[in-house]
C-alpha cells in the first residue's frame, strides 16, 4: 500500500517590525560561497534589534530564499525606498566578532589577494558556539597606548631554542599595550604556552586546534579586551584586540604562514599591512630573514638587530664518496661522549630515488614513475603508479643490484648506527616529530623543521650533503635550506660544534661561523634583481587545464599589447601535466591591476558558467 505524500513543511519568517529609526541601513558581507560576489548588501535594521546591531555584528539575512549569514561592516542613514530592501533576519551572538579595524585589514586582504571576503573570514573569525557566550563578562575597553609603528626584524641567537628566545624578547620588552604573539606551527604554540605558563605569565591562546566552544571563548575572551597577552597561529593575525600595540612574527620565513584555502594569504604581508594600519610596533624574528624582509631592511624599512656571536663550525668534503668524512667523523665520536649529537638530513624515507649499480641508468617504471623504496628490504616501488617490482632487473643492461641514488631519513640512520655501533638513535620526520631529548648520547637523525630539543643543547650538529640541500629546484630553495642550517645549528650546547659536509669554502661556513646571514641574503637579492624574479615581481600563478591556460595566455598577452593589462606582464608557461600551471610576473607597482584583471575574468566566467580560475598571488614558491 502507497504512503501519502507529505508537503515540506513551510516557516514564515519571523515578522521583521519597523525599522530602525537611527542610523537604519546596515552594509552586510553575506556568506554566498559565490567567489565573485565580493561587495557588501544592504538590509534594513529592525527597531527591535536597533540597539544590539553594530559594526562587527553577526547576523542572519535573507538571500534570495535561503537565509545565510553575514557580517555588519557599517550602518548608514536610509537612502532608498525602504520597500526595496529586506530586513535582517535576526543577530547571532551578542557580541561583535570583528572591530572597524580588524573588517578593513580583512576588505584590504580580500583585495590584495584576489579573494571574497567571507573567504578571508573562514580564517579569521571561528564559528559560533551559542554555549561558549554565556558567563562572558564585558571588560572595560582598554586604550589603545602609542606606539612609534617601527618594524624591527631580531635574528635569534644560537645555543637556545627558539622558543625559549622568543620568550625573553617578548618579556624584556616593556609595554602598556596588548601584546599579539604568533608562531607558525601547532608544535610551536604548545612550547610557547607552556614556555609562558612556566614563567607565571597569563595569556589567551587562539589555537584552532582546540573545541570549538574554547577556542570561541578564548576569540571572544581576547576581542573583549580582557588579555594582556594574546598567541596564535596565523588567523589570529586577525583577531579585533583592544589595546593591541606589538605584533611578534616568529620565524617569520615559514611556509606555514601561507594559508591553504583561498584566496591563499600569509601572514606576514597582513602583519605588515596591519601594523601600518594601525600604527602598531612589529617584531620579526627568525634565522634568516625572508628576502621580502631583506630587502626591506637594505631599504631601512626594517631595523635589524643581531647577536654578536662567535661558532666553532668545521666543515670537510665527502671526496670518497663517504657519509662522514674523516675530521667530522673523529668529532662525532669526541662529542658523542659528552651528550646527544644531531644529524640533520634532507629528506625522509628510505631511499627517494634508485638507480642502477652497474650503468647507473635511473630505475624507472613502465608508467614513467622514478622507483624508491622503504626500507632495505622493500622491493622498488613507483612513486606514481605504486606498482611493486619483486625482481626488478635494469631495462637497459639486465644488471638486479639497485644502487641508492638518493638517501632518506631510514637509510641515513641505518648508516649512521653502523658507523657508532652501541649508540641509541633517535629519529624525528614531520609525520612522526620527537619534541625533545634528554642529554644522554645518543645519535638523533631529523629532517629539517622538526628537529627535537635536547635539554642541555646538543654536543654537536652535523649538516649531511650540504650540496643536496642548496641544489633544490624551488625558487626560495637556497634561502629555506641556510635557514634550516641556522635553525639547527642555534640548538648546540655552550661548548657545541657545527659540522657540515660542504667545502671549507662555502659561503654557510663563514656564516654560521659569525652568526650572520647579511651577507647569504644580499647575495639572493642580487640574483633576484638581475632576474626580475620574486619578491622583486609580484608573482600571480593560475591552476587550470593546461588547454584553458593556453587560452588565458593568448588572451594576456593580447591584452598586453593593447593596454588592456599591466604593461610589465611577462607570462611563463604553462606547465605540463595534470595540475598544469601559468606563472604572471609583473612589477610591484602593477601587481593589484593584475589581480583586478584576472577577478573581472572570472567574473566573466561565472556569467558564462564556465569553471573559474584558481589563482595564488605571491605564493611561497614557483614550483
Amino acid at each position: 500500500m502507497l504512503r501519502p505524500l507529505k508537503l515540506k513543511m513551510q516557516r514564515a519568517p519571523q515578522p521583521a517590525g519597523p525599522a530602525a529609526t537611527d542610523l537604519p541601513v546596515a552594509s552586510v558581507w553575506v556568506d554566498t560561497a559565490i567567489p565573485t560576489l565580493t561587495e557588501p548588501f544592504s538590509y534594513l535594521i529592525p527597531e527591535q534589534l536597533s540597539s544590539q546591531v553594530s559594526i562587527g555584528s553577526r547576523v542572519q539575512v535573507p538571500f534570495k530564499d535561503k537565509h545565510l549569514e553575514g557580517i555588519v561592516i557599517d550602518r548608514t542613514a536610509l537612502t532608498t525606498d525602504v520597500r526595496e530592501l529586506k530586513s535582517i533576519y535576526k543577530l547571532l551572538g551578542e557580541y561583535p566578532v570583528a572591530s572597524a579595524e580588524t573588517l578593513e585589514l580583512i576588505s584590504l586582504t580580500a583585495s590584495f589577494w584576489g579573494g571574497s571576503p567571507y573567504d578571508v573570514i573562514r580564517s579569521a573569525i571561528p564559528p559560533r558556539v551559542a554555549s561558549a557566550e554565556k558567563g562572558l563578562s564585558v571588560a572595560a575597553k582598554p586604550s589603545t597606548p602609542k606606539s612609534e609603528g617601527v618594524a624591527t626584524f631580531h635574528l635569534l641567537p644560537p645555543k637556545l631554542d627558539p622558543i625559549s628566545a622568543l620568550c625573553s624578547l617578548v618579556l624584556s620588552r616593556k609595554s602598556n599595550g596588548v601584546k599579539l604573539i604568533i608562531v607558525p606551527t601547532a608544535r610551536d604554540l604548545l612550547r610557547l604556552g607552556a614556555s609562558l605558563a612556566e614563567q607565571d605569565v597569563e595569556f589567551t591562546s587562539l589555537d584552532s586546534n582546540l573545541p570549538r566552544a574554547d577556542r570561541y571563548r578564548n576569540f571572544l575572551f581576547a576581542s573583549l579586551g580582557a588579555a594582556n597577552i594574546v598567541i596564535g597561529m596565523r588567523g589570529a593575525i586577525f583577531a579585533p584586540i583592544p589595546g593591541l600595540s606589538e605584533i611578534y612574527l616568529h620565524q617569520e620565513n615559514s611556509e606555514h604562514y601561507y594559508e591553504r584555502r583561498t584566496p591563499y594569504w600569509n601572514t606576514r604581508e597582513v602583519a605588515w599591512i596591519r601594523s601600518k594600519l594601525s600604527n602598531l610596533d612589529l617584531h620579526f624574528t627568525g634565522y634568516v630573514p625572508s628576502l621580502d624582509v631583506a630587502i626591506d631592511i637594505d631599504k631601512k624599512e626594517i631595523t635589524y638587530q643581531a647577536p654578536r656571536e662567535k661558532i666553532s663550525v668545521l666543515a670537510q668534503e665527502s671526496s670518497n664518496g663517504e657519509l662522514i668524512p674523516s675530521k667530522i667523523y673523529q668529532q662525532v665520536r669526541k662529542a658523542i661522549a659528552t651528550g646527544p649529537v644531531l644529524f640533520l638530513v634532507p629528506a625522509k624515507g628510505y631511499a627517494t630515488a634508485i638507480s642502477c649499480a652497474k650503468c647507473r641508468n635511473i630505475a624507472i617504471c613502465e608508467c614513467g614513475g622514478k622507483l624508491s623504496k622503504s626500507s632495505a628490504k622493500s622491493e622498488p616501488t613507483c612513486v606514481l603508479c605504486s606498482k611493486r617490482y619483486l625482481n626488478w632487473k635494469c631495462g637497459w643492461c639486465g644488471e638486479a643490484r639497485v644502487f641508492l641514488t638518493s638517501r632518506g631519513i631510514e637509510r641515513f640512520a641505518e648508516e649512521i648506527g653502523r658507523s657508532f655501533p652501541n649508540q641509541i638513535v633517535i629519529q624525528s620526520t614531520a609525520s612522526d616529530p620527537r619534541d625533545s631529548v634528554s642529554s644522554e648520547p645518543a645519535l638523533v637523525i631529523s629532517t629539517p623543521g622538526v628537529e627535537p630539543i635536547a635539554v642541555e643543547g646538543y654536543a654537536a650538529v652535523v649538516m649531511l650533503q650540504v650540496d643536496r640541500f642548496l641544489s633544490s629546484s624551488a625558487s626560495n630553495g637556497v634561502e629555506r635550506a641556510y635557514s634550516n642550517f641556522f635553525a639547527a645549528s642555534a640548538l648546540i650546547s655552550d661548548a657545541g660544534v657545527i659540522a657540515l659536509v660542504s667545502d671549507d669554502g662555502s659561503p654557510i661556513t663563514s656564516a654560521l661561523t659569525t652568526w650572520n646571514p647579511a651577507t647569504i641574503s644580499k647575495r639572493e637579492i642580487e640574483q633576484r634583481i638581475s632576474l626580475r624574479l620574486p619578491p622583486i615581481s609580484g608573482a600571480v600563478q593560475v591552476v587550470a587545464d593546461s588547454a584553458e591556460l593556453v587560452r588565458l595566455k593568448s588572451a594576456l598577452e593580447s591584452a598586453t599589447e593593447e593596454s588592456r593589462a599591466p604593461k610589465s606582464l611577462r607570462v611563463y608557461g604553462p606547465t605540463a601535466g595534470e595540475g598544469a600551471k601559468l606563472t604572471l610576473l609583473v612589477d610591484a607597482t602593477e601587481q593589484i591591476e593584475l589581480v583586478s584583471l584576472l577577478r573581472e575574468i572570472n567574473k566573466r566566467r561565472a556569467i558564462s558558467k564556465k569553471l573559474l580560475l584558481a589563482y595564488r598571488v605571491n605564493p611561497y614558491s614557483l614550483d
